[in-house]
């Protein structure tokens, strides 16, 4: 189900406010010393689709959001390793300066929570040395009781959940800081402070009440998060890129972190962040509920001083604004996209060093197609476009087979990638015959129609959106496959793990079918004499696109051979939450959670 959200005049923290509480945690952390770990976890399993390549060569938003938040706020021993380059770090043997970090913060998405509970199991063999453990990331927001109960006995877990935002993580680390004594380990300085009950009025929370001894009886949830509504409070990233562990394959951390200046040569493409909020409320997706159905956004100058900045310190040309919808708001992005017009990088402007990609409705492109050649002069270079299903049976976003084409056409003139991504459903047939119904003649008529690369996920329920529990109650979420249960790394819109046909392996062998159709030498061939302004990049896509569905259909035989030889059990209800969660703030119970498993 979606997260609650609050009243509409306690959805924001006060203005300034975040700034106020950076000030206060770095007055008593640079105090401290703390060394501390931040670890973004990686499922390999995960590794599937046509953009595989991508995923070593891409900074996500969090590792870069909470190092530069812990950074600007006082925490100078910080060491961020990405799993995706180093996957083998073990807390229980990480050094920073010759020091056992005293921090441990553990980052991840739903399907990399394997990953991420294994990082903490390894952190408890530290015994009485272990760092304050705070789990983070997608899967904590909205599932944050699977951090907890990690070992046989119940005592294995986080210590703490953050269910928010940088804004929610400072906080906590403030209470625990003002109960700290010098010299003392930071984990008793917030054993302390929870067992006083100063933890409690920090919305965004979830613990244990009692001491990791056994089972937890339940857990304490403080409540939904406040946002903070002006984004250029947070703090810029720069500092955060000299941060970053390089790749490797050892169990400890090397003896310094990269060089900023030399990030450029293990980096292609940086997350940033532009706007949050979406004005549509699809069934499946839950970043709405996310965002409080509020809109938020960056001023134009601090994104242009932020893009400017990572340019010129670390040679990165490549930024992915992490937008919901970027075009959400005309005047927004028409303020966005003058500044960066008008901005140069050196003596040179933005459309020439700068390489920004962003994703937005084909709806609002549509309406608002005036504005391309200014994003182009801005340095926008591709759009991922949500479309799901050509012919809207899926979902109605205002897309349809007519505005494709004029849209596609529009950017391709002036040198802007259409990148759509599309999700196959159960009424979707692979093939219909004199229609656009089918999910091949769909992918076919995108690259007809100028799409650069072609993005093909299957619908997967998605904890936190609205159509999230029907699925189960509908008896055809996949339970187990030959056997093997059916975890969160499956639910990354690449298995078939939701439907109701007679057969998943159908349903999956769809998809890759899909991809072949859009990747394959024929298509490559014909790219060739497509002599447009993105020529370059459909041969470039084309070839890498070959080798990352290939490369997945290695990684994925496994999974097709369980299909294939089944038995498949089905979930015949929603998966109950692991331990019973007990509100301290009562209008935002999460009702629907406050049940024991």
């Amino acid at each position: 189900m979606e997260l609650p959200k609050r009243e509409k005049n306690d959805r924001y923290t006060p203005a300034g406010k975040y700034r106020e509480l950076e000030r206060d945690v770095r007055e008593r952390a640079l105090q401290e010393d703390i060394p501390a770990l931040y670890i973004y976890a990686f499922d390999k399993r995960t590794s599937l689709g046509p953009f595989v390549i991508i995923e070593k060569l891409l900074i996500p938003g969090s590792p870069r959001a909470v190092a530069s938040a812990l950074y600007a706020a006082g925490f100078r021993k910080l060491r961020v390793v990405m799993q995706q380059w180093s996957p083998n770090i073990r807390p229980s043997r990480a050094k920073i300066d010759g020091r056992t970090p005293e921090l441990l913060l553990v980052s991840s998405m739903q399907i990399h929570s394997a990953r991420a509970y294994d990082l903490i199991r390894d952190a408890w063999q530290l015994g009485e040395e272990r760092p304050l453990i705070i789990a983070g990331g997608a899967k904590a927001i909205y599932e944050p009781w699977d951090f907890f109960g990690l070992s046989d006995d119940g005592s294995v877990g986080a210590d703490v959940v953050c269910t928010g935002e940088e804004y929610v993580l400072l906080e906590l680390l403030n209470r625990v800081l003002e109960y700290k004594l010098p010299g003392e380990h930071i984990r008793h300085a917030f054993e302390r402070a929870r067992a006083e009950g100063a933890l409690n009025g920090i919305p965004g929370l979830v613990f244990r009440p009692d001491p990791p001894n056994g089972m937890p009886e339940y857990l304490l949830d403080t409540g939904i998060q406040r946002l903070v509504q002006d984004l250029d409070e947070l703090p810029l990233p720069f500092d955060a890129f000299s941060l970053f562990e390089p790749p490797h394959r050892r169990e400890t951390l090397s003896p310094e972190a990269i060089p900023a200046e030399k990030m450029g040569k293990y980096v292609r493409v940086v997350s940033t962040i532009t706007t949050h909020g979406c004005k549509f409320h699809c069934p499946y997706c839950p970043i709405p509920g996310y965002n409080q159905y509020t809109f938020r956004w960056r001023s134009p100058d601090r994104l242009v001083e932020e893009l400017r900045g990572i340019r010129q310190q670390t040679g990165i040309q490549n930024f992915f604004g992490t937008d919901d919808n970027f075009f959400n708001n005309r005047e927004t992005v028409e303020d966005i996209f003058s500044a960066m017009a008008r901005a140069t990088v050196g003596s040179r402007p933005f459309r020439e060093e700068i390489r920004f990609a962003t994703e937005a409705t084909e709806f609002d492109v549509h309406k608002n197609l005036d504005l391309v050649p200014l994003a182009r002069d801005a340095g926008l270079r591709s759009i991922w476009f949500g479309i799901e299903d050509l012919t809207a049976d899926l979902v109605k976003k205002g897309q349809s087979p007519e505005k494709t084409n004029v849209v596609f056409k529009h950017l391709i003139q002036h040198g802007i990638a259409p990148m759509p991504m599309m999700m196959h459903h159960d009424k979707q047939p692979l093939f219909s015959w004199k229609t656009l119904q089918g999910l091949l003649n769909q992918v076919n008529f995108l690259f007809k129609t100028g799409a650069v690369t072609c993005q093909v996920t299957l619908l997967t329920p998605s904890v936190g959106s609205k159509g999230y529990e029907q699925p189960y109650q509908d008896g055809i979420v996949l339970k187990s496959v030959a056997g093997s249960p059916v975890e969160d790394c499956h639910y990354d819109g690449n298995h078939a793990i939701a439907t109701s046909h007679a057969s998943p392996l159908k349903r999956q062998l769809n998809m890759i079918a899909a991809y072949l159709a859009f990747y394959n030498p024929i298509n490559l061939l014909r790219s060739i004499p497509k002599l447009d302004p993105l020529w370059k990049e459909r041969i470039v896509t084309q070839v890498w696109g070959m080798y990352g569905v290939a490369k997945s259909l290695w990684n994925t035989a496994g999974w097709l051979r369980q299909l294939t030889t089944g038995p498949i059990e089905y979930h015949t209800a929603p998966p109950r939450p692991k331990f019973r969660l007990v509100s301290i703030e009562p209008t935002l119970t999460r009702t629907a959670l406050n049940v024991l498993s």
